[in-house]
């Protein structure tokens, strides 16, 4: 296959493609703290733009591209949106008010583990490509091996001390 051809998606698997790109999308939001304008839509969307063009092997590589887009594009409008409050005016809040004060704190966390996962990356690419891939992409262990090439095995060792290195190097991000 080409690199031409393998950036066309076929008419008939394009709807398929979609809808798991939209379920991709959900379990981003979901592990994301909650902002009243992103939507499952609008990060598909972003995501296909920033990956028109794009040479792609497979079904699984493709939405595996598209979950890593969509990670980058949710962890770049988050920071454009707490650079947004930075810079505002000083705004008086009652307690009641200041309920919905959380989404900071969530934020924040996900800042972390994006610069977490930064950090993996470098020291094992593999790795942080399982994180992201099981992660935020929701593929089966199954499909995470077949996209690397490794054994089903490897992908899940590589799972289990994700787990353990994110825990660690997370715990020692708070208590820093």
């Amino acid at each position: 296959m080409t690199d031409s051809q393998s950036q066309a998606i076929p008419q008939d698997e394009f709807l398929t493609i979609y809808r798991e790109m939209r379920r991709i999308a959900a379990i981003h939001l979901r592990r994301s703290p909650s902002h009243p304008t992103l939507q499952p839509t609008m990060i598909v969307h972003e995501a296909y733009l920033r990956l028109s063009g794009y040479p792609w092997k497979s079904r699984t590589h493709y939405l595996a591209l598209a979950s890593r887009a969509m990670r980058q594009w949710i962890i770049d409008y988050l920071r454009a949106k707490m650079a947004q409050k930075r810079d505002g005016a000083w705004i008086r809040l009652s307690l009641k008010e200041s309920a919905g004060i959380t989404v900071n704190a969530d934020v924040n966390r996900i800042l972390d583990i994006d610069r977490l996962l930064d950090r993996l990356a470098q020291e094992d690419p593999r790795k942080a490509s399982v994180v992201e891939m099981r992660f935020f992409g929701g593929l089966e262990f199954s499909e995470i091996a077949a996209q690397l090439r490794v054994s089903l095995i490897t992908v899940k060792r590589d799972w289990q001390f994700c787990r353990a290195w994110l825990l660690k190097a997370f715990t020692e991000m708070q208590e820093a």
